[in-house]
């Protein structure tokens, strides 16, 4: 398994992950070019906010950063980490889907760690721009209520379920970053 940054090409193949796991979840699939659309916003910025992880080989010895181009397994999920703000806290949301068939295997738990660093890394620069201090910054992620290792991987990164109404089928965990 590797986690490689969002490439325009993988809109499709996401998108075709994104329809699965709702399916298997119960959850709606978003409109493919609604998804499309969103993958292109600008503030998005999905080049360096948008994660893939591949099935690739462990045997490989180019490791994670030196894959061959044309030489890495084919994608099986994703996370997008997009930053809200309102007038007193930072929210970094972090949404996703793992393949059905490559779940279980440690997939969601690599790509909730990534997003996590990622919005750690954006928040520790909060510190110089920040005027108010006293803004809270979370981390948050929308898991399926259907999915019974959900909690089990919200656990694993320290976030605790809210009772805030989401999506339908999706549940949102939070953490205080």
């Amino acid at each position: 398994m590797r986690i490689r940054n969002y490439r325009q090409s993988d809109i499709v193949v996401l998108n075709y992950i994104q329809h699965l796991a709702a399916q298997t979840d119960g959850t709606r699939a978003i409109d493919t070019n609604d998804f499309e659309a969103w993958l292109l916003k600008p503030e998005l910025d999905a080049r360096f906010n948008v994660f893939v992880v591949t099935d690739d080989d462990e045997s490989n010895e180019w490791g994670q950063g030196g894959t061959l181009e044309g030489m890495e397994g084919e994608v099986i999920g994703y996370t997008i980490l997009q930053l809200h703000q309102d007038e007193h806290t930072y929210h970094f949301l972090c949404e996703g889907a793992v393949h059905p068939q490559h779940r279980r295997r440690g997939t969601g738990t690599a790509l909730l760690i990534c997003a996590l660093n990622r919005a750690r890394l954006m928040a520790a620069g909060f510190d110089l721009k920040m005027e108010h201090k006293d803004h809270p910054v979370y981390f948050e992620v929308l898991l399926p209520i259907r999915d019974p290792a959900a909690g089990n991987l919200a656990a694993r990164c320290e976030m605790e379920p809210t009772e805030e109404y989401t999506v339908p089928g999706m549940k949102l965990y939070r953490r205080t970053l």
